[in-house]
């Protein structure tokens, strides 16, 4: 059986012999090559957690972009892990990440580094930029709502009258004509560079996906289950919970209806429905609730987040990124973004839960980013035992590897090569440990450090004003 992984990659730390190198607040997604012979090239596979691919549409696709957006804010990514761990490659299909209600996590169990799909899809023709903005034109319209006109996103409780629920058939008659497959194109082509799935929140047009499916695009296109292809704007778009809405303007649409993902229970049935393969919409795949809370790391490059999902085994298969997991009363319990793609496994997908979708998504149709996210303003590259004393640095700590401008850090004279060794308290062994930490205050609020200086080694102590992130 072969088992597709590999192992993060080490190297120079900034000002040291060896270490791992690394980013802590924005991704960066690959480029995609052109690739002859198909309608669109396919995302190049990453080590590390990805998306569910772009499904292909001539051919074989792989694996999908990694996850971007800032963790402490603007500008830089997430670090590797700390020690070598296997990076699952996932298969390809949609691309697709965090704020407002920070998920739930479970600070005592090993994270597992899974791989998120994004396969590619047709051959790319370029045309000159008019005349692709002139075929492009004409799209939804693009108003952002007033805080007075912002949709609810609601979720409902369980039918009172509703037994032991509906069948799988009842399900796909349902909740199928409220799953659309998404287009995305690339800057200067008019042909499909991925596909993913959607969820129409409401009458109003808005449809929530994953972040990974429209991250990089230059027009995105929504086929509804009716045959009506639609053009689309993107609303707002957050890399850390691999969220994103966009929006159409058209009549007779039908929204789904969401359930409470915190009420879900170990071996109920779900559905999984979606745009499997890019040419295959509506495609129905069945299977029950294998796990919850699931602590999963998604890793793209030097980038990596944590999320907690929900695990299941209904087949989420490129083109599915975006698509509903629905619970046996037809609502819509979980946004589907990843699995595990290897020969050692079987029926592994993850789905981010509604209840964890509502707060982001209420706040990116409303700002077009996740409202009151702090932002520390450093880069940082988390230490261990092995890659701090071969750098003259503690053995455990984050390493400060960028200060941004607006980072208060440079009004206490923190510089690169100093290593935050706590925050409030905290111990820091993991990029993780500092997130869990900076989510529990808001914009201008402080944070305690203790940093260790670099070259000196002493340890001062910094309660640093905290800014306000409107990076995805």
């Amino acid at each position: 059986m072969e088992e597709k992984y590999s192992r993060p990659q080490c190297c120079a730390l900034p000002g040291g012999p060896a270490g791992r190198e690394g980013i802590m607040d924005q991704r960066q997604y690959p480029q995609y090559p052109q690739q002859p012979g198909g309608p669109c090239p396919p995302y190049v596979q990453q080590p590390g957690m990805e998306y569910p691919p772009y499904p292909p549409y001539g051919g074989q696709g792989s694996a999908a972009p990694p996850y971007g957006g800032p963790v402490y804010g603007q500008g830089g990514g997430p670090v590797p892990p700390r020690a070598p761990q296997y990076v699952y490659q996932t298969p390809g299909s949609m691309p697709g990440v965090p704020g407002g209600k920070p998920p739930r996590r479970r600070r005592n169990r090993a994270p597992l580094v899974a791989v998120l799909l994004c396969l590619g899809l047709a051959a790319t023709v370029f045309l000159a930029g008019e005349a692709f903005d002139a075929l492009r034109s004409g799209g939804a319209a693009r108003r952002r709502p007033t805080p007075g006109e912002v949709p609810s996103f609601t979720i409902e409780d369980l039918p009172e009258d509703a037994d032991g629920g509906l069948s799988t058939v009842e399900i796909a008659k349902t909740v199928g004509p409220s799953v659309v497959c998404i287009n995305v194109y690339e800057p200067g082509s008019i042909s499909i560079a991925g596909s993913g799935s959607g969820i129409i929140l409401n009458e109003d047009g808005f449809i929530v996906t994953n972040a990974h499916v429209v991250e990089g695009s230059s027009a995105v296109t929504v086929l509804l289950d009716d045959g009506r292809e639609l053009d689309a704007w993107i609303v707002g778009s957050d890399t850390r919970t691999d969220l994103a809405v966009v929006k159409i303007t058209a009549d007779g649409l039908v929204p789904a209806s969401f359930g409470d993902s915190d009420i879900l229970q170990v071996g109920e049935r779900a559905v999984a429905i979606g745009n499997a393969a890019g040419q295959l919409s509506g495609t129905v795949t069945q299977g029950i609730i294998s796990g919850l809370n699931r602590e999963i790391s998604m890793q793209a490059g030097n980038s990596v987040v944590t999320m907690n999902l929900i695990q299941t085994s209904a087949a989420i298969n490129p083109g599915n990124s975006g698509g509903a997991l629905v619970n046996r009363f037809g609502q819509v319990i979980g946004i589907n973004s990843a699995k595990l793609n290897s020969s050692m496994f079987e029926g592994i997908g993850f789905a981010i839960p509604s209840a964890d979708a509502q707060p982001v998504v209420e706040d990116l149709i409303a700002y077009g980013y996740v409202k009151d996210r702090v932002a520390l303003g450093v880069m940082v590259i988390a230490l261990s035992p092995v890659t701090g004393p071969a750098n003259d640095l503690p053995s455990q700590g984050l390493y400060i590897s960028s200060v941004e401008d607006y980072s208060d850090l440079n009004n206490h004279d923190i510089t690169v090569g100093d290593v935050i060794l706590t925050a409030d308290g905290v111990t820091l062994e993991t990029t993780s440990d500092l997130l869990d930490v900076l989510e529990t205050h808001k914009p201008g609020e402080t944070v305690r450090l203790e940093i260790q200086k670099r070259g000196s080694g002493n340890v001062v102590t910094v309660d640093a004003v905290l800014a306000e992130s409107r990076s995805n």
